[in-house]
């Protein structure tokens, strides 16, 4: 029988291992009142209840990522995102309580300039924690830019490891595959079968690696991802290449079905990071009825085409529907004047 603790030992067997940060799985909560609108169970996986750096999805791909930093040698961890990245603040605390030291590349990717999208929300916790913070346009040199970096610690001595957007790359993924076990173990102990779970994709390596774990358990679960980014193909491919490739890690390639990949474009409005009114109705809704947070950038968008594509019938035969909750709560304060 497949299970967390023989995923690990198959990991291990390669020399894989984990830097454990969450020590106990995130809980599976029911929605009630939510259920009664639509008339179907909705449970959320809540990952953003983390207790480091304010939570989020980040961390299980950062127990991969920093044991690989480990296991090279490394001091530095360098990454990068958006000014209100998740990604770029989870990174700075594991980090940091795992004795790296930290440079965040940040980008002005978004188009805000006010006061608060700039001062507010996850920056006052990147510099909170004293990361170095390189602040960068969004441009065609972001990539040059990081591999001067990169250089420039190595000329001074310095063994620094580069962490990509989102911390999605292969053994980044390994964090939500291994997650498809766990929810399959909490659901066995619930009386629950998901055969539907939704989540937001930014860059691919949550839900690649999702279709991973499921592959790998041999279930038939459709994982609904909905993007955050304007374009689709890019993110498509960066998915399906994270698939690919924890599946060769795993010796599981024969499961892998490319037509079970569903990464819905139609809810992610003006762009990245662009708050729109129907994410911003369905924030507030679920805020009241079920004292849920959700975020403007990732959950609040994939929540409010989740919640849609349930109600338009797009998901049939299922019992139980869940919902993983990826965080992002800090981000909301430096989106306080849009509420």
């Amino acid at each position: 029988m497949k299970s967390i603790s023989t995923f690990d030992e198959k990991l291990l067997e390669k020399g894989v291992d984990r830097l454990i940060l969450l020590k106990n799985p995130s809980e599976i909560l029911f929605l009630p009142r939510l259920s009664a609108e639509l008339g179907h169970r909705i449970y959320v996986k809540r990952d953003d209840l983390s207790s480091i750096g304010m939570g989020g999805n980040k961390l299980r791909k950062l127990e991969y990522l920093l044991a690989e930093a480990r296991r090279e040698g490394v001091n530095r961890i360098i990454t990068v995102g958006a000014r209100q990245s998740n990604h770029a603040r989870l990174t700075a605390y594991a980090a940091k309580m795992s004795g790296f030291e930290v440079d965040l590349v940040l980008k002005n990717s978004v188009a805000n300039s006010s006061e608060l999208y700039r001062n507010n929300g996850n920056i006052i916790l990147d510099e909170l924690v004293d990361a170095k913070i390189h602040e960068i346009p969004n441009d065609l040199r972001v990539s040059a830019f990081i591999e001067k970096l990169v250089q420039d610690y190595r000329e001074k001595g310095e063994k620094p490891y580069f962490i990509p957007v989102g911390g999605s790359n292969t053994t980044g993924g390994l964090g939500y595959a291994r997650a498809v076990l766990e929810i399959e173990e909490q659901a066995q102990s619930m009386d629950l079968d998901f055969s539907h779970i939704a989540v937001a994709s930014g860059s691919g390596g949550t839900h690649g690696g999702l279709l991973a774990g499921v592959a790998y358990l041999e279930k038939d679960i459709q994982i609904q991802a909905y993007n955050v980014q304007l374009e689709r193909e890019p993110i498509l491919e960066d998915t399906k290449t994270i698939i690919k490739e924890i599946a060769g890690l795993l010796n599981d390639q024969e499961h892998i079905d490319e037509s079970k990949i569903h990464l819905n474009n139609d809810y992610v409005g003006e762009g990245y990071g662009l708050l729109n009114e129907e994410t911003k109705a369905c924030i507030k809704h679920v805020a009241q009825i079920e004292g849920m947070l959700l975020d403007p950038v990732y959950s609040g968008k994939a929540f409010t085409g989740f919640i849609n594509d349930i109600k338009l019938g797009k998901f049939t035969n299922s019992r139980d529907f869940l919902f993983i909750h990826t965080g992002g709560t800090p981000s909301i304060f430096a989106y306080a004047d849009r509420f």
